[in-house]
């Protein structure tokens, strides 16, 4: 049970804010003693002492209630609002309208925050000055109604559900434990209160489930599958999660927003209400807005978030409900986030507070730590992968190269040395227990290794010349895209390498080295298509000729026509001299 206990301690540590509390007065968040399963705010308490990083003793003035230790999760600042004493005097009654325009922020609405609350994560007194901090108090009061725990009501877009077939789905409920059905009806009671559902009947029914994730809090999903199945596929594009990784990274001042519940912000159709009934043990209901399951559910909202950022593309750039808001200097960020609010507000939507930042120079972004011309992988999600047990089935293995995967513009030869584990998912079987050999645990270790080394990338600069380094060895390819800073230093903006294929391995020295630059210049299209020209930097002397002269080999003269549209210089670059694309190049 200790041992337990310690192991859950240390999870729940991991996800804390670090935060500083030495004598201040603070809100606790505790349960509310006539139902258990609601809590609020409490307080204020005084900081009495420190234990750790985590913990905190606070004290009340209610003796019952005094020196308790309390997690700093469940803390946070309290300031104390000044109070106003009416009084008579002569004062002219456009001084006290004066007054009035002072104070723009309160509101009797307790689901409507204030200035502090709204940016009590950003700790903009770290980065900014009393005057900045004036300007985004000005432009966020005047917006103070969109920042709500209540989701909103577009008008922009109505989801509606378009069937192959007209043959009813209906599905019986699950069975669910007297626990889960006492979470599912407070959570009904909440989709009720906030007119996200009504309670109906329909020919369509699909059971509704509690999704339970360690950390959040439950949240409620219809198992929409056998619904899916005959609703016609709509297409709209995701966002490119690379582009506005390496946008927003290249910014000095960024500002994050959440939606609030953003599916639910969506209307649907009185067609969809229908289709998209569910069942509960307890009751059948209608979903008023779009829920979590269905099929076209993120391409519609997609389509809502490009709508309402549209011609906000060079400072804004939704990833589904993420809003990323950046700027090179403070005046235009200021004028940004001014420009995005009025656009969240004139479409009826709502932000949740507690996830919003506000004018960093580095936040968390889609998994990575973004800002300042730089990014890296998000420590969080680099633990997950440093935690991940040892893999016994195929489906571990794909899990593993999935999540490792994402972060694999960070590592060199990453295709190199997952090459034993990708060997693993080969055959007709998708499941099934592997053979984990030592080549396996050593790839397995590696990939850990060098994302625990923290690699930092660059933002690319598209006015800047671009460094295509390429080098080839007898088994694969390695290629770096570099660019040189102010002070002619050279810095990564990726990593890619490529296994060989039996056909490819046969090539002549030649071929491979020419190879390794047409499958950068293909892959890197996006960053190398341009009026600017790049340098392509190779060990292998001959190629320097390439783009003049590629000899009589039917194979190089194709490769050499395929890169006439591209603009690029071939420099040599001694084998010694050229360590970062030969590394990748090779294969134990």
């Amino acid at each position: 049970m200790k041992e337990t206990k310690i192991k859950r301690k240390a999870w729940y540590d991991k996800n804390a804010i670090k935060r500083e509390f030495s004598g201040d007065l603070v809100l606790v968040l505790r349960m509310n003693r006539p139902n258990k399963l609601s809590v609020q705010w409490k307080g204020p308490g005084r900081i009495e002492k420190k234990i750790s990083e985590t913990n905190y003793v606070v004290s009340f003035n209610n003796n019952a209630d005094s020196n308790q230790v309390f997690h700093v999760n469940m803390l946070k600042p309290y300031y104390k609002r000044a109070e106003f004493i009416n009084m008579i005097n002569s004062r002219a009654k456009e001084d006290s309208n004066e007054l009035e325009e002072n104070f723009p922020c309160i509101d009797s609405n307790p689901n409507i925050f204030d200035f502090n609350e709204v940016t009590e994560h950003s700790q903009l007194e770290n980065r900014l000055n009393i005057q900045q901090i004036e300007k985004l108090k000005e432009i966020l009061c005047r917006y103070s109604k969109i920042f709500s725990n209540e989701p909103g009501k577009t008008h922009l877009v109505e989801h509606d559900i378009e069937l192959i077939n007209d043959v009813p789905i209906r599905t019986k409920p699950y069975r669910i434990s007297a626990r889960q059905t006492d979470l599912l009806q407070e959570e009904i009671k909440k989709m009720l209160k906030y007119q996200v559902i009504e309670i109906g009947e329909s020919d369509y029914a699909s059971p509704m489930i509690l999704v339970e994730t360690p950390g959040r809090d439950p949240r409620p999903c219809i198992d929409y599958r056998k619904l899916n199945e005959v609703i016609r596929t709509q297409f709209y594009p995701l966002p490119n999660i690379e582009h506005r990784i390496e946008t927003v990274a290249a910014a000095k001042y960024i500002t994050l927003l959440d939606l609030t519940k953003g599916y639910w912000q969506i209307p649907l159709t009185p067609k969809a209400q229908r289709l998209a009934a569910f069942t509960t043990s307890f009751g059948a209901y209608r979903p008023l807005r779009m829920p979590f399951g269905l099929k076209n559910a993120p391409y519609y909202f997609s389509r809502l978030m490009a709508e309402l950022l549209q011609g906000c593309e060079k400072f804004a750039l939704p990833y589904l409900d993420d809003v990323a808001i950046f700027s090179e200097n403070w005046d235009d960020h200021i004028s940004h986030i001014d420009k995005v609010l009025e656009r969240i507000q004139n479409a009826r939507l709502t932000i949740k507070p507690a996830k919003c930042k506000f004018a960093q120079d580095s936040v968390k972004y889609l998994g990575h730590v973004v800002g300042l011309g730089k990014r890296s992988p998000a420590q969080l999600k680099v633990q997950t992968i440093l935690d991940f047990p040892v893999p016994r089935t195929k489906t571990q293995v794909r899990a593993f190269l999935g999540i490792a995967g994402y972060y694999r513009q960070y590592i060199p030869m990453f295709s190199s040395l997952a090459a034993p584990l990708t060997e693993l998912l080969k055959g007709k079987s998708k499941k099934g227990y592997i053979d984990w050999t030592s080549e396996c645990q050593e790839s397995f270790v590696q990939l850990k290794e060098k994302l625990s080394t923290n690699p930092v990338l660059y933002a690319p600069d598209f006015k800047r010349q671009f460094i295509l380094q390429t080098d080839a060895s007898d088994t694969g390819i390695g290629i770096v895209l570099a660019q040189r800073n102010d002070r002619g230093e050279e810095h990564p903006i990726l990593y890619l390498s490529k296994k060989f294929s039996d056909a490819e391995k046969v090539y002549c020295t030649t071929e491979k080295e020419c190879a390794a630059i047409v499958y950068a210049v293909k892959k890197l299209n996006c960053y190398l298509d341009g009026q600017q020209k790049f340098i392509i930097q190779t060990d292998h002397n001959p190629l320097v000729w390439l783009k003049t002269n590629a000899g009589t080999n039917p194979r190089l003269m194709r490769w050499s026509l395929a890169l006439q549209p591209f603009n690029f210089e071939v420099i040599h670059k001694p084998g010694r001299s050229h360590a970062n694309a030969d590394a990748l190049s090779r294969i134990d």
